[in-house]
Formats: structure tokens, sequence, C-alpha cells
């Protein structure tokens, strides 16, 4: 059998045979009871045991029930102890309100048979501990947006020093670099001009990641703008942005009917640039041929950028989405590995859920969920 986790009850009555009895009845049930006599006691032990729930006598001898209850719903320390009020079955019903009224969890009228104490009992014992893991959890809650917060002040603060404090020496590094080529460009040898050049694409890798994480930082510190969106608007500003990669692989892309939905309208931009230049980028010997599409399954909008590219060994179909990851050397396809994880991050703060099916040689397709919440067919 379970073993009963230590919960003790108090159990203030000054009739000496009414307590005992409800005593042995709890006990047996598997309580720890203290015994009190009068509401001094009863105030005495409550700030001594924490119990979980006080029986508390309305007609105690020094201090009536009413009072003691209001000290200790008044006592921060003690505020959140149950407290059942007891009296006789002839207890006027003006006496219950005013019990309840005073801050009682309860009223109790006797005579109450043992299983109905026991039942009442746990009823109150599981609401308090449902409460008091509502209360921890809402602590932990409380801590980790003070996290949050701290965390987006120092990605305000990164994205500071990468805009301004990191781009001005790589610049003079830049023009410097070029002034020494332009002059000695004649003198200099094969080799010489070869470091010049390791320097300028060094320098130019340098500026691009600065750029993306800068974009990666502002997706967590800044404030969505969400509005209603045409999905397919978005697609067709999307490949008049890239327009250049797709004639130069000779892309054939295709679109079905999208939805309008209730999003930040540049992120969302972002997200599909990435995934359509990732498709470009990754292609195979064969014509590239891209197709996106949505469906509604969930309460969701299911997206979908279908690619017949070189595909991903599934093993690394949560990695690619972790920054900075790469499956690739970079002289075979170039990149930061950044674009991936904002596509993640900027999902997962629309409430959606990103992720990829794949096998090598076979294409990939990528998924993404947006909710249907406020969304209507385009």
């Amino acid at each position: 059998m379970e073993e009963m986790p230590h919960i003790v009850i108090v159990n203030a009555e000054d009739n000496e045979v009414t307590r005992y009895a409800r005593s042995r009845v709890l006990q047996r049930a598997g309580y720890v009871v203290r015994e009190a006599i009068n509401g001094a006691t009863t105030l005495a032990l409550v700030a001594a045991e924490h119990p979980a729930v006080v029986l508390l006598d309305v007609k105690l001898p020094d201090i009536n029930g009413y009072e003691v209850c209001r000290r200790l719903k008044s006592n921060p320390a003690t505020a959140s102890t149950v407290v059942l009020q007891v009296s006789a079955n002839f207890v006027e019903r003006d006496d219950k309100v005013r019990g309840l009224e005073g801050g009682a969890d309860g009223y109790l009228i006797e005579p109450l048979s043992p299983d109905e104490l026991i039942a009442t009992i746990r009823s109150y014992v599981r609401l308090q501990q449902a409460e008091e893991k509502l209360a921890k959890a809402n602590i932990e809650l409380h801590r980790q947006a003070t996290e949050l917060r701290r965390s987006n002040e120092e990605l305000q603060q990164f994205a500071y020093v990468v805009s301004h404090d990191l781009q001005e020496p790589l610049r003079a590094i830049g023009v410097y670099s070029e002034l020494l080529i332009s002059q000695y460009q004649q003198e200099a040898g094969a080799e010489v001009q070869e470091y010049a050049r390791y320097i300028t694409e060094g320098i130019e890798r340098m500026r691009t990641l600065m750029t993306e994480l800068l974009q990666y930082a502002r997706v967590e510190s800044q404030t969505k703008s969400v509005t209603l969106t045409d999905c397919h608007q978005i697609v067709l500003q999307v490949l008049e942005d890239l327009q250049l990669s797709i004639e130069e692989t000779g892309a054939q892309i295709t679109c079905d009917p999208l939805p309008a939905v209730y999003a930040d309208r540049r992120r969302l931009a972002q997200v599909l640039r990435n995934l359509l230049s990732n498709a470009l980028k990754y292609h195979g010997p064969q014509p590239v041929r891209i197709h996106i599409s949505a469906s509604q399954k969930d309460g969701e909008w299911h997206f979908q950028v279908h690619d017949n590219g070189i595909g991903i060994d599934p093993q690394f179909a949560d990695r690619i989405f972790v920054i900075f990851q790469r499956l690739h050397l970079r002289h075979e396809y170039p990149g930061t590995g950044i674009g991936l994880a904002m596509c993640k991050k900027i999902i997962e703060q629309h409430g959606g859920r990103i992720w990829v099916e794949s096998r090598l040689g076979e294409g990939a397709t990528f998924f993404f969920t947006l909710p249907m919440e406020h969304t209507h067919n385009a």
C-alpha cells in the first residue's frame, strides 16, 4: 500500500469526548492529529505545526471559533491553512453565514459520520495541494519571465554591439585591405594577392555573419507586429526578392492557394525567404522544382515547402534548426547556419512548430504550422 504523506490536522474542540472520538477517526485514516482545547492553544499549534486543516469548534472557552479563524486568515503565515468550522446541529443559519464570511473555508454541522468527515477532509486537502502546486508553478513562471526579460535585454545589448562596436573595426580592416591591394597590386606576387583575397573573403563572411546574428537577436528582442497577412502576397514578394537565384538555377516554383493568417508580415516573409533560398541552394543535377502549399489540420494551418534537392539525412532533422549547425563545408554550400534557427524562433513566437521530412537524394519537405484562430482563406 502506498504510504500516506505526513498531513497534520489540528482538532480544536473543548468537549473531551467529542475531541477524542474525532481524533481517533482521523488517526485511523492516517492523519497526524494535534489536539487543542481552546483558542489560544489552537493559534499556537497552527503557528508551530503548519497543519493542512484545522477543525475548529465555534464555541471555544477563551476565544470563540470566529475570532480564531479571523486571526488565522489575517496572518500571512497561516492564511493558506484550511479552516473548517464545526458546530452542533442546532446552530442558527446566521452563525453559519458569519463563519463563512469570516474566512472559514467550510462549515460542518455535527453529528458527522466518520466517512463524511474523512471524505470532507480529503477533498479540502486535495484542493489545498492543488493550490500549492499552482502557487509554485506561478513562482516558477515569474522566475522564467524575469529570466526571459533579462535575456531579451542582453540580446538587445548584443544587437547594439554587433551593429555598432563590431562593424566599425571590420569596416576599417576592409578599407585598409582594399587600399593595400590597389596600391601594391603590380608589385605583389601571386601569393600575396591570394592572401589579400582571403582577407577580403573573410571580411565579407564576417559581415554576413554579423548581419544575420543581428537579425536573429532582433527576432527575440523586438515586438511582433501582428496583422491579417495574405500569405500568397508574401510568396510573390519573396519570389521577386529571389529572382536572380531563380534565374540562375532555372527553378520552377509552383504555389497552391494560400490562406490569410494573423502574423508578423515581415517575419513570415523571412521564414519563407529562408526556406525557398535553401531549396534553391541545396539542389541536385536535375532541374529545380519547388512547391508551396497549405492545408488545415487539427485547428492549425500546415504549410509545406517541398523541393527535389539533395535531401537531408533524417538523423540531422533536428540539428539543422540549431544555430550555427551546418551539414556541409563552406566551399560546398555557403551559409552561416543561422537561417533555419531563425525560422524556428519566428514560428515558435507565432505559436507554431517547424520540422523537416527528408532522405538523402530524395528532396526535402519543410513543414511549419500557424494557429487557425482569427484566420480565413485569402
